[in-house]
C-alpha cells in the first residue's frame, strides 16, 4: 500500500490527465486527448502511455491515431497505422471516424498519398459535417512535404459542394500560417477568405497565389 501511494505521488500531472481522458465520456471524450500534454510525460510514463494508445488503436478508438503520431513519430508508429487502415481505400466504401483519424495521422507522419486521397475524397463526397471536419483538419495538419496544400486548393477551385468551401479555405490559410487568432493579419485574412470563397475566379486565383506563396507551418 505504501509503495502504491508513493507511485501515485510520483505520477506527473501529464500522466494523471491522460488517465482521466482515457475514461472520459460525452463532450470531453469527443474532444480527444490533450496532445500538448503528451510532451510532459516522464520516460517511464511515455512507455506506459504508448502501450495504452497502441491497445486503443487495436480497439479502433478514434482518439488514438493522432495521439500516437504526436507521442511517438517513428517508423514503428507508421507501420502500426498502416496496419490499421487498408489502403488504397475501396471506392464506394464509407470510412468511419477511426479510418479518417488514421489517414490524418499518416498524413502528419508520412504525407501518405493514399491516405490523403481518402481525406480529399471524404470532403468531396460525404455530407456528414463531422467526417468532413476530420478530413479537412487532416489535410491542414499533413506533412509540409506532402501535396495537401494543392489538394485544398483544388477543393477551393472545383467547389464540389458549397458547404465545404469555407472549411477548405480556412484550413488552407491556417496551414500556411494565416491563423484566425493572429490579430496582426485580421484584415488581410478576411480579404483573402472572401476571395477564396467568392465567385470571382480572378480574385480567387490571386488569393490562392498569395496563400500558397507562404511556407507551410509544421504541425504540431
Amino acid at each position: 500500500m505504501h509503495r502504491a501511494r508513493e507511485s501515485e505521488a510520483e505520477m506527473t500531472a501529464a500522466h494523471e490527465l491522460f488517465l482521466r481522458e482515457v475514461d472520459a465520456q460525452g463532450r470531453e471524450r469527443a474532444d480527444g486527448f490533450s496532445l500538448g500534454n503528451l510532451r510532459h510525460l516522464s520516460p517511464e510514463e511515455h512507455l506506459q502511455v504508448l502501450a495504452t494508445l497502441t491497445r486503443l488503436l487495436g480497439e479502433r478508438e478514434a482518439r488514438a491515431p493522432i495521439a500516437l503520431a504526436v507521442l511517438s513519430p517513428t517508423p514503428a508508429t507508421i507501420a502500426l497505422l498502416h496496419g490499421a487502415l487498408p489502403l488504397p481505400w475501396k471506392p464506394g466504401v464509407r470510412p468511419d471516424d477511426f479510418d479518417l483519424e488514421v489517414a490524418s495521422a499518416l498524413g502528419v507522419l508520412a504525407g501518405e498519398p493514399m491516405a490523403l486521397d481518402l481525406l480529399e475524397d471524404t470532403v468531396v463526397r460525404i455530407e456528414d459535417m463531422w467526417a468532413r471536419g476530420i478530413a479537412t483538419e487532416g489535410l491542414r495538419r499533413a506533412s509540409p512535404s506532402s501535396d495537401a496544400s494543392a489538394r485544398l486548393a483544388r477543393l477551393i477551385r472545383t467547389r464540389p459542394r458549397e458547404s465545404m468551401l469555407l472549411d477548405a479555405a480556412e484550413m488552407l490559410m491556417t496551414r500556411h500560417g494565416l491563423w484566425a487568432y493572429d490579430l496582426t493579419h485580421t484584415e488581410e485574412r478576411l480579404t483573402l477568405l472572401r476571395a477564396l470563397t467568392g465567385d470571382d475566379d480572378t480574385a480567387r486565383e490571386g488569393a490562392l497565389r498569395r496563400v500558397l506563396s507562404a511556407p507551410v507551418k509544421q504541425w504540431p
